[in-house]
């Protein structure tokens, strides 16, 4: 195919787009290791960490974490049908991984 891309949402490879620092991925990576992988895991895995990178503004940071980890947790449960100790133990771990985020703004 050539010219535009029919999907405008999708970057090219020369477009600046928010990632999340190194240490972070390898947190999310190794926090999601512990769960059960179902068909959307790495897909909802990745979605995470699109929000957490596009979050940028100190004073709504926090705000924002919650509703990637909600987003998050939410579709985990409905998609991948995770539930119980597995998805609040996985709560646990993701909030205090966005602390340390959040210390290091």
């Amino acid at each position: 195919m050539t010219g535009m891309s029919d999907d405008p949402q999708s970057p090219s490879s020369t477009e600046d787009v928010p990632s999340a620092p190194g240490w972070v991925e390898q947190s999310v990576e190794e926090i999601f290791s512990t769960l059960r992988q179902g068909p959307n895991t790495n897909k909802l895995r990745n979605a995470y960490l699109d929000c957490l990178a596009s979050t940028r503004s100190p004073e709504d940071i926090d705000a924002a974490h919650d509703r990637c980890r909600q987003s998050l947790i939410k579709a985990l449960r409905e998609q991948e049908k995770v539930g119980g100790q597995a998805l609040a133990a996985l709560e646990l771990k993701l909030e205090a991984l966005e602390a340390a985020i959040s210390e290091r703004v």
